[in-house]
């Protein structure tokens, strides 16, 4: 753009015509300065802010969540309490020094964290104090301090993953599994598969180690394609405090209940004195036996000549041993050492193989054995 520059003013007054033309002279030359900026901001390569950008800006959030130098917006002090500091703010950032009163971290640790609000004095949040431990907490409008909630540790969290998972009892602390009154115990447990558990099984179920309820654990090291137990044991407790167990071998089926013998199941046992034979004597205890169920019970120390029938059982033989006549090691007494019994179908009882540390100083023998009938 051309600028036209105007005439000069001429008057007789040259006085006045160099004043009005010095004053035309400085409106030009300001005139052309003007214009001098606008080309020059005209043929600017630099982009420019287009409509769109300042609409941004003024829609861009002007609220402070931080310092200007980006650290923590609020400070709350020692003697002070964060509730107090962050409760009528919005959306934050601060610090809590050593001590004070509504941290949720130990007295001498500090804590950073940051809140978010939707509603006035209603705020949620988390923090994380020096020694690295996390909390979230929340507040509301009728609230007068900060609830906090401690946040699991990496430790915690190891400890959680590396825990047994597996159920035991059911969410209540109940048993696992229930025996229905037309079910089988045998198949309601192996049907868990390869695991440990508890269960109940009432009076009458098949199965069942007992003519009572009971109740147990059961526990399967493998299972098979359709993932049922197949091997494994399991351990029943009747109402009457009669333990049972069993034994489940994928080749031989279960094993069969076995009943757990106690002192109690002695206390009515009869003792009865064996008959001596030959020079045979009691020595510092009677020389006795009982049957109980499919045991035979031998107790007592015996006086005897070895290689010999030292003794009787006075009952109407025991047909379940062998022809032979079953043996035992029984400890001897005087010295180290044993000797074995032979017991016989007859009853007869037998003293032979005597091995000791000094035979000559054996002094007698003790009996106190139980023999299997069956």
């Amino acid at each position: 753009m051309d600028v036209n520059k105007p005439k000069t003013f001429e008057t007789t007054d040259k006085a006045h015509a160099d004043l009005f033309n010095e004053m035309v002279q400085t409106l030009l030359k300001n005139d052309n300065g003007l214009l001098e900026q606008l080309t020059n901001h005209t043929q600017d390569m630099n982009p420019h802010a287009s409509e769109e950008e300042k609409k941004k800006w003024n829609d861009s959030q002007i609220y402070k969540i931080t310092a200007d130098n980006g650290m923590q917006l609020i400070n709350v002090s020692a003697d002070s309490k964060i509730f107090d500091a962050i409760k009528d703010k919005g959306t934050c950032t601060f610090y809590a020094a050593p001590g004070v009163e509504d941290s949720p971290s130990q007295s001498n640790i500090s804590l950073r964290g940051m809140q978010i609000v939707g509603q006035n004095n209603i705020g949620a949040g988390f923090a994380v104090d020096i020694a690295g431990n996390a909390y979230s907490f929340y507040y509301t409008s009728g609230h007068t301090t900060i609830t906090w909630t401690p946040l699991p540790s990496k430790e915690d969290l190891n400890k959680w993953n590396g825990s047994q998972l597996i159920k035991i009892t059911n969410d209540t602390g109940g048993v696992r599994v229930s025996v229905g009154a037309t079910e089988s115990l045998f198949d309601k447990i192996t049907q868990t598969g390869k695991t440990f558990g508890t269960f109940y099984s009432p009076a009458g179920v098949q199965d069942n180690p007992s003519a009572l309820s009971s109740r147990g654990f059961y526990h399967f090291t493998s299972a098979d394609n359709n993932n049922k137990g197949t091997f494994g044991w399991v351990i029943a407790v009747d109402y009457r405090n009669n333990v049972f167990t069993n034994y489940l071998d994928l080749n031989l089926g279960w094993q069969g209940w076995r009943r757990l013998i106690t002192d109690a199941d002695f206390e009515n046992v009869q003792w009865l004195n064996v008959t001596l034979d030959n020079g045979s004597s009691i020595g510092d205890r009677p020389v006795q036996y009982a049957r109980w169920g499919n045991l035979l019970l031998l107790r007592g120390h015996l006086i005897a000549n070895r290689e010999v029938i030292c003794g009787k059982i006075p009952i109407t033989g025991l047909p379940n041993l062998p022809d032979k006549g079953m043996v035992v090691s029984v400890p001897v007494s005087g010295t180290t050492g044993h000797s074995k019994l032979y017991i016989y179908k007859t009853g007869e009882l037998k003293l032979t193989g005597l091995h000791a540390v000094n035979n000559s100083a054996v002094t007698g023998y003790y009996l106190d054995t139980v023999v299997p009938l069956n």
